[in-house]
């Protein structure tokens, strides 16, 4: 249990992957609980048009479904981000360990 508590205060490994991940369920979640809703709420459109009705019907899908790749796109860009990070770190450890201020710049 100190493990996991010394990881989360050392900031030497991210949590956002992990987090990154269950949010990404979540928003599964939450986008097919709108679509189902929405479908549901196509039926009760039928009251007001015909049209409105199977207008909502044919919509509610295809919006759940660019909503589903979207969302997936956005949590794979967070990923890749948190991803260079670390692989940066790896590289800066590879190269010689030092810290960024160590790094000789063209201004000095």
């Amino acid at each position: 249990m100190s493990g996991i508590v010394s990881r989360f205060l050392s900031f030497d490994k991210l949590i956002a992957t992990g987090l990154i991940k269950v949010l990404y369920w979540i928003g599964l979640v939450g986008i097919a609980l709108f679509t189902l809703i929405a479908i549901f709420g196509a039926f009760a459109a039928f009251g007001q048009g015909f049209l409105q009705g199977v207008g909502m019907l044919i919509m509610a899908p295809i919006v759940g479904l660019l909503s589903l790749v979207f969302w997936r796109f956005m949590c794979e860009v967070y990923l890749v981000v948190f991803g260079m990070y670390d692989r940066l770190g790896k590289i800066q450890e590879a190269v010689g360990g030092g810290t960024p201020k160590d790094i000789n710049t063209a201004a000095d």
